[in-house]
């Protein structure tokens, strides 16, 4: 190492740069390590790699504002003055909310301002999505998805418009990126050396595959966003006075943590709800990102070369993760043949392999 060190040292300048240039584009498909690693190399990168992201990725974040559990109000990019955002570190998002509607009821603007006088640490009522349809191919669920801080936000008068710092907002959702990406491969690693003290891991790929996806499904998926949860509950508030608003009732089945018992208030109103029929008829809250999580991402893109897989392989591992999905979502906890079934239904349903492996899926209180 000393000795390559030595040598990189006595390589010209421009050159050093080129190769770095070359290196950073080989990893254009990976925003989390660009930004998280590559900028970091030198000024001249991070002037370069930051330009590129407010062209390139700015313009594929989205982010969504939840009112209630049917209605989701998409803010993209509205103001394409690049050299002005660079320089302020500000980007401005706008939507069309105002066209919007929740049931019967028109969401005015003023009602769109105060979902947003909710938003706070302990009440994400917004998420975000980077490169929907673009990342990992525009593999179905390959996108990056999370509650991270909006920093810096400020909500105009008519509510349609929102400002943040881009810098900030974006570190923040790759750094939690790059670090349950490290640990999805620790508890990987975990579960493989387990299954086999057990004589549990099979000798053949293939099959593996199909093992581990039920393990991410199942444990990993979850398990790797509750340790960065509380991670990021830690450095917010190291008093621990603080709660995470993620760890709902409703999505109790997938993080499994501890909860305090619900309020009054967080029930549903029986006078308002006399045509509710079930739990998803009578909810009032928008989702907790571990269900937004459960319908929207593919654990199946964790799988180490999922990239040289064929297609056929890519549609049984979609069908296997989808029916550990339904396994765990639906109470059929202790329920096997209803993986199978639901594996079976998803493999058969009416549409092409393309509209299966290549969709944008949103989360519904349905799922």
């Amino acid at each position: 190492m000393a000795l390559v060190a030595e040598l990189w040292k006595k390589l010209p300048l421009e050159l050093v740069e080129r190769i770095i240039d070359l290196l950073v584009d080989d990893h254009d498909q990976d925003p989390a390590y660009q930004w998280t690693t590559l900028r970091h190399t030198s000024r001249r990168q991070m002037r370069r790699i930051e330009r590129h992201f407010l062209r390139h990725w700015v313009p594929q974040l989205t982010i969504t504002l939840y009112s209630g559990p049917r209605c989701q109000i998409d803010y993209r990019l509205s103001d394409h003055a690049v050299e002005d955002s660079f320089e302020t570190g500000r980007a401005r998002f706008r939507t069309l909310g105002a066209e919007l509607a929740e049931g019967t009821h028109t969401l005015n603007n003023q009602d769109i301002k105060s979902l947003w006088g909710q938003y706070s640490f302990e009440n994400r009522v917004a998420h975000l999505r980077l490169g929907e349809g673009v990342l990992n191919q525009g593999m179905t669920g390959g996108y990056i998805v999370n509650d991270t801080d909006i920093v810096g936000l400020g909500v105009e008068d008519d509510g349609l418009d929102i400002v943040f710092d881009w810098r900030g907002t974006l570190d923040a959702l790759l750094r939690e990126e790059v670090m349950m990406r490290k640990l999805q491969t620790q508890m990987a690693s975990d579960r493989k050396a387990r299954l086999a003290a057990e004589g549990r891991w099979p000798p053949f790929p293939r099959i593996q595959r199909v093992v581990l996806v039920k393990q991410f499904v199942l444990d990993v998926q979850m398990a790797k966003r509750v340790a960065v949860q509380r991670h990021r509950l830690m450095r917010h508030d190291p008093s621990g006075r603080a709660r995470l608003g993620s760890l709902t009732h409703e999505s109790r089945h997938l993080h499994k943590q501890p909860l305090p018992p619900p309020t009054s208030t967080s029930q549903p109103n029986n006078n308002n709800n006399r045509a509710a029929c079930c739990i998803i008829c009578s909810r009032r809250t928008g989702p907790s990102i571990f269900e937004v999580v459960s319908c929207e991402e593919s654990v199946v893109l964790s799988l180490e070369g999922w990239e040289r897989l064929s297609k056929e392989e890519l549609l049984d591992l979609y069908a296997e993760a989808y029916g550990w999905n339904c396994y765990r979502s639906l109470g059929q906890e202790t329920n096997f043949e209803w993986q199978k079934t639901s594996k079976n239904d998803w493999l058969t349903v009416c549409s092409s392999s393309a509209e299966k492996l290549y969709s944008v899926r949103r989360w519904n209180p349905w799922f």
